[in-house]
């Protein structure tokens, strides 16, 4: 006698079919997101590295579509002026962040693995608040996201705007070619 197969049990099977094709999809994804980078990160306080990296445990945040200048860099004020303005801009994000909770959306990897990531402190996107306060520029290479923040803060003549400075690629670029002190310097390649 020949399978006969309701149409009730025919609606449950194909009920049960499109629930496991949805379970595999999302499982999919969300491996696939992983591999990428692109996940949420898990909310907490982060040890501020530079102006522009954040720490915590083995994980290491770049932040996305921005660039400050490297630890041992240098700029010039509005006098003339020499001051560590690498040093100056890894306070100000160390400001920013204070001690608070730090959440980040992961955007990708760079090739050293670490998330390149948007982070906010509450309602703050500390990404954007470093080029709006100067104290980083926009890595338009990575991200255009940036580029009015960053006109605003050259026009008031915030942070690294309010003298003369090269920008921290520039910076390294030249680092790297004189084989100079590379201590604190990150490569070329980095997002």
């Amino acid at each position: 006698m020949p399978w006969k197969i309701s149409a009730r049990s025919s609606s449950t099977l194909r009920t049960l079919r499109n629930a496991v094709t949805l379970a595999f999809l999302m499982i999919g994804t969300a491996y696939a997101l992983e591999y990428l980078g692109v996940t949420a990160i898990t909310p907490g306080r982060f040890a501020v590295v530079d102006g522009d990296s954040l720490r915590r445990g083995a994980t290491d945040i770049r932040l996305y579509g921005i660039d400050a200048p490297e630890l041992g860099q240098t700029c010039t004020d509005g006098q003339g002026t020499e001051y560590p303005c690498g040093k100056e801009a890894a306070t100000a994000l160390r400001e920013l962040v204070n001690g608070n909770t730090v959440q980040c959306r992961s955007r990708d990897k760079d090739r050293y693995q670490r998330l390149v990531a948007v982070c906010n402190v509450g309602d703050l996107e500390i990404n954007r608040e470093m080029i709006r306060l100067g104290w980083a520029v926009a890595y338009e290479r990575h991200s255009v996201a940036y580029i009015l923040a960053e006109r605003d803060a050259r026009k008031n003549q915030r942070g690294l705007w309010y003298g003369n400075f090269e920008p921290p690629q520039a910076f390294r670029n030249r680092k790297r070619t004189t084989k100079g002190d590379l201590t604190g310097v990150e490569s070329e390649e980095d997002e």
